[in-house]
């Protein structure tokens, strides 16, 4: 470890860093973290947590002169949105500082999954998956590359509230729990064709605004309740459904671009559409599908119709989200706050 002796400039910015009082948010605001300053507390309860000495210590490297392996910048400042909650997306936004150089580019590590950051109206913005499994704090790290090669490493504690997930347990016949053996391969034909269309992350936001529900929010099945068949977990709801009468309007959820309209087995006439690196949002069980791929929609804009289509026994519209390849609730979508201006 760098003692003050060696390095003044550390000393000077431990004593900032100590003297800095933390602020408790208001109710409802994003928790904010200055990596000097100290950290905001988030909306109702626990401290977000910044490995402080470690991130001192490489600016104190930094600043001692050329042969600092570590680019002399300030932190930034980070904030996300309240509580992010187990099975959820949440957004994170990076505040350069004025002074600071700006990285060329910046990605993130977050419960075993990758954010990949772009730059909306002026600032650096990612959203992260906080998967089913994942509770308590886990550590955020951002990896920030310049044009010359020099990087920098930052990291931040994300508490993450656990959810209690729904489940029911239906007793069926044998034959009706699985799907058909003639439409197996099929089954898997398509789960590795959406896994690549998921995977695939382009190379910039395609978002205009916030995110909008695609029908109005009365909702039949909750994201991640347990289907048990027989007293066996036999799967999880990996989206959320909404109400809808066969033939009533479903919405794009935010702009993007279409890369799937059309018939699956489960999901029936199914439209996917990408709102840029990494993220897709998903319309299943369409009557009707008035969109084809590469059609660029606007929040708001009709994709297609409610239906019944797929492996259902009702009409509804099942909104799906994926983050990085991880199913969450696509609920958790109205949550995220989008940059406002550089």
């Amino acid at each position: 470890m760098l003692s003050n002796s060696r390095c003044p400039a550390f000393a000077a910015l431990v004593a900032l860093a100590a003297c800095a009082p933390a602020r408790v948010a208001d109710s409802g605001r994003p928790v904010t973290v200055d990596p000097v300053a100290g950290a905001d507390v988030a909306a109702d309860t626990a401290t977000s947590e910044i490995d402080l000495e470690t991130r001192l210590v490489a600016m104190a490297r930094a600043a001692r002169g050329p042969e600092a392996d570590l680019p002399a910048i300030k932190p930034l400042g980070i904030s996300w949105s309240a509580d992010p909650t187990e099975g959820s997306a949440f957004g994170i936004v990076l505040h350069q500082r004025p002074t600071g150089r700006a990285p060329d580019r910046i990605e993130g590590q977050f419960a075993g999954g990758t954010i990949v950051f772009g730059k909306l109206k002026g600032q650096w913005f990612g959203i992260a998956a906080a998967p089913i499994g994942v509770s308590g704090p886990e550590t955020l790290t951002l990896r920030m590359r310049f044009e010359d090669g020099a990087a920098y490493e930052q990291t931040v504690v994300v508490d993450v509230r656990p959810t209690v997930f729904a489940s029911t347990n239906l007793r069926v016949d044998s034959r009706f729990s699985s799907p058909p053996p003639e439409v197996q391969n099929r089954i898997r034909e398509e789960r590795e064709f959406v896994r690549g269309l998921l995977a695939t992350v382009s190379p910039e936001w395609l978002l205009d605004g916030p995110f909008e529900p695609p029908r109005p929010l009365d909702v039949t099945s909750p994201f991640g309740q347990a289907r048990m068949f027989n007293g066996e977990l036999r799967s999880r709801h990996t989206g959320l459904d909404l109400r809808g009468r066969t033939g009533t309007p479903a919405r794009a959820a935010a702009r993007g671009r279409v890369v799937f309209a059309g018939n699956l087995y489960f999901a029936g006439n199914a439209v996917y559409i990408d709102h840029g690196l990494g993220v897709y949002t998903g319309y299943f069980h369409l009557s009707r599908i008035v969109v084809a791929p590469g059609d660029e929609v606007r929040s708001g804009d009709l994709i297609g119709e409610v239906g019944a289509t797929g492996r259902v026994t009702a009409a509804h519209l099942h909104w799906f989200l994926s983050v990085g390849g991880q199913s969450l609730d696509a609920g958790s979508l109205l949550g995220i706050r989008l940059p406002d201006s550089e």
